[in-house]
């Protein structure tokens, strides 16, 4: 090979080598950041691994015993279940209904009332899960928080809402708040970009509001709501910031879900056999919602 051939064949074969590691990125970050913490989760809730006692044995399928077995993994089961299906129902509905809203204002009125509406809405969105958090259990306290002494005001007594029942409740208050934006501004741009013709035709033909809504604008937008449930219901489950920083998962074990007492177990008990089996349980809902996407969007695709 003459050394013009050779000079030509070494950029085509470093070209296909930059071309075969740019290939190869995708799978080495799927391995890296997927692929191998599920096995190492996998791995460990087939063990029972205490670092602090040095215990690091193999027990098969005897942390999932355990934890099937005890009423309470079931209890949270239940309540990780409960927080999602409230705060995504309620947050799509508030959602759905400000962006309604939002274009109504703006057909009715002017852009600009429609625009007002809309920063106001997406407000909370401003707060860092973290910090909200933190400002609606100060908002709780007994003693300091705003709603006591609004109660107070009133003549009413104050009342300790953190350490009480109702703490699961307001921590799913708080995420609504936090999240309904989020649905609210998929959900508007949805109904901006919708064709109008369809919606102009069933008003020509006498339809009402309600009519359009559940014949024409409802139908088109079911593809963008199934998207936006899904990752509604996928962050929803695997919420821990507002339950953390507002109930630490209390009064007792009244507000913790599957990723609490995840947490708690590997972190604070320091028993990552039965951390790891109860991550295991707790990637079961996530994986049925993303295969009843893929079913959803493949009987939508013609």
């Amino acid at each position: 090979m003459s050394s013009r051939a050779a000079s030509i064949a070494r950029p085509d074969r470093s070209g296909r080598y930059l071309l075969g590691a740019l290939l190869a990125l995708p799978f080495i970050y799927v391995g890296v950041f997927y692929a191998y913490p599920i096995y190492k989760v996998v791995a460990l809730s087939l063990r029972d691994y205490q670092i602090a006692y040095g215990i690091d044995d193999w027990v098969g399928f005897d942390n999932y015993a355990t934890l099937l077995s005890d009423a309470e993994t079931w209890l949270t089961i239940a309540r990780t279940l409960l927080y999602t299906a409230i705060c995504v129902s309620v947050s799509f509905g508030l959602g759905l209904g400000m962006a309604l809203l939002t274009v109504a204002l703006a057909d009715a009125f002017a852009e600009r009332y429609g625009r007002i509406f809309r920063h106001i809405v997406i407000a909370p969105m401003i707060f860092v899960p973290a910090a909200a958090g933190v400002m609606w259990a100060f908002a709780y306290t007994e003693h300091y928080g705003w709603v006591n002494h609004i109660l107070l005001a009133l003549g009413l007594p104050a009342y300790p809402w953190l350490v009480s029942d109702a703490a699961f409740f307001l921590v799913m208050v708080t995420d609504i708040w936090g999240w309904t934006p989020f649905i609210y501004l998929i959900l508007l741009a949805a109904l901006q970009s919708l064709p109008q013709e369809p919606i102009e035709a069933a008003r020509v033909d006498g339809a009402n509001a309600w009519q359009v809504f559940r014949y024409v604008t409802f139908p088109l937008l079911k593809p963008v709501i199934v998207i936006a449930l899904t990752i509604k219901t996928l962050d929803t489950y695997r919420a821990f910031d507002y339950l953390w920083i507002m109930t630490k998962g209390g009064p007792g074990t009244s507000s913790t879900t599957l990723n609490l007492a995840t947490y708690k177990t590997a972190f604070q008990s320091l028993t990552f056999g039965n951390a790891s089996a109860l991550a295991v349980i707790t990637m079961i809902f996530p994986l049925a919602v993303m295969i009843l996407l893929l079913v959803l969007r493949r009987r939508q695709t013609p």
